[in-house]
């Protein structure tokens, strides 16, 4: 394996850096108050990019768990499918013009679980990623 990648691999402020700007992209982008309209050609992509942001952050907070010794798959699964539930709760309770829809906590589960998917391949497949043998990935 190459040394930048090892170095990759090893770098928790950067995946702790990328966890907090994907958290923050998140809060923004899902609890900040709107006044506008949707065009319809956006219709649905909405779902996407749930999917795509709780996907990203599901990966980074894992990473993170993993490069500091705390790599179980099931506590990362609960974890991003936690701050999804967090999200629409919010959603509701704040006065923010959003209102929670349960297609985008699916969407937000379904990239949580994606990227529990790619972890544990990666800890299958890349030795810098494979926990120790007495870890659980599970």
């Amino acid at each position: 394996m190459t040394k930048p990648f090892k170095q990759l691999t090893r770098s928790v402020k950067l995946y702790l850096i990328l966890l907090i700007i994907s958290t923050v992209g998140i809060l923004y982008g899902t609890l900040f108050p709107v006044d506008y309209s949707v065009p319809r050609s956006f219709y649905g992509l909405d779902k996407f990019v749930h999917f795509v942001m709780f996907g990203a952050w599901t990966f980074f907070f894992g990473i993170v768990r993993f490069l500091k010794g705390n790599f179980k798959l099931m506590t990362i699964f609960m974890g991003g499918s936690a701050f999804g539930v967090l999200i629409e709760v919010l959603q509701h309770l704040l006065p923010t013009g959003r209102s929670p829809e349960l297609l985008d906590l699916v969407a937000d589960i379904t990239g949580t679980a994606a990227a529990v998917i790619i972890l544990y391949i990666l800890s299958k497949t890349v030795t810098q990623f494979s926990p120790t043998p007495h870890d659980n990935a599970i």
